[in-house]
């Protein structure tokens, strides 16, 4: 499930209780082991590394903060060219998030997959040019139209460091990426041609480079649906706006797909749940290419027996797809 890692589980808010998140993400123990409490409790077929996508541009000099009610904060706004300049280029980015990679796979069967992740371009970009976790499309929008050499730059730049960061994650061991575009959705196709997609195709074309599967997600993303094929991910990976039958004919093979029941969903009793996953996998129909998953992340107040459902359900049903 699509951030399975956390706070849905008990055990995860009592560990909480006296951590911060970033004490967590940076300690390889606790990120370990938080990555590892859904495998047992929920039954998912892969481990999620329990990161966050702005772990790369605190590594790159801007300090941050996780503010209760208010979320992700940047101590400074990246907003002129001398801010883009003035970002760290190291290559030994973020060593506690390798650390942790090396951990899991430690404690993993030897064949149970491990995924890696970061974020596009735009979407890091948009958190550092706003400052904080309230997304404001008009910010990120505001520098591309009044000074795109610095929105072109600040791409630039979060491009180079994110093949790094995947590279260094694939390195120490994860067996497949996923990098999200959270916001992209926002941007219309002709936008997204010219202010993201350029990046993620780049980004893409070197984990193929890698021999790395790797996996793409726009939030809001149906209508750039072709532009997420064209970035060249091996799976393209859909919320619950885009009826599933339609991306499989629009994908015609090109890539797996993955996705894409509304998180929301989780909330209705067990028999519902199981009843949704049986309509998605029908929505599908026969042959192979596809991942059940959530279409966002799983929602931090869905109780435990429901996301167990979800998971049942999926491992019950989806043979019926082969």
């Amino acid at each position: 499930m699509m951030r399975q890692a956390g706070r849905y589980l008990p055990e995860y808010r009592k560990i909480r209780e006296s951590k911060s998140t970033l004490e967590m993400m940076k300690d390889p123990a606790t990120a370990c082991e938080v990555t590892l409490q859904p495998i047992d409790r929920v039954g998912v077929d892969a481990a999620i590394l329990y990161s966050d996508i702005l772990m790369l541009p605190e590594a790159m000099g801007l300090k941050l903060d996780f503010v209760k009610e208010v979320g992700p904060v940047f101590e400074r706004p990246v907003q002129t060219i001398k801010d883009v300049n003035d970002l760290k280029d190291d290559a030994a980015r973020c060593p506690f998030v390798y650390e942790t990679v090396r951990l899991i796979k430690k404690k993993l069967p030897s064949d149970f997959p491990l995924l890696g992740f970061a974020g596009a371009p735009f979407t890091v970009g948009a958190y550092m040019v706003g400052g904080d976790g309230s997304y404001d499309g008009n910010r990120i929008k505001r520098l591309a139209y009044e000074d795109l050499p610095t929105f072109r730059k600040l791409m630039e730049r979060l491009t180079l460091a994110t093949i790094d960061y995947l590279s260094r994650q694939i390195e120490a061991g994860v067996d497949a990426v996923q990098l999200f575009d959270t916001w992209g959705g926002t941007l219309s196709a002709n936008e997204y041609t010219s202010l993201a997609l350029p990046y993620t195709r780049e980004i893409f074309k070197a984990i193929h480079q890698l021999k790395t599967p790797s996996i793409f997600y726009i939030k809001g993303g149906g209508h750039l649906f072709e532009k997420m094929i064209e970035a060249g991910p091996e799976v393209v990976s859909i919320d619950w706006r885009l009826p599933l039958a339609e991306a499989k004919r629009i994908s015609n093979g090109r890539v797996a797909i993955q996705g894409n029941l509304d998180p929301a969903q989780l909330y209705a009793p067990v028999e519902k749940i199981e009843a949704a996953v049986e309509e998605m996998i029908g929505d599908w129909g026969q042959g192979p290419g596809y991942i059940v998953n959530l279409g966002h992340g799983i929602l931090e107040d869905i109780p435990v027996p429901h996301a167990q459902a979800f998971v049942a359900a999926a491992k019950r049903l989806g043979p019926r797809c082969t």
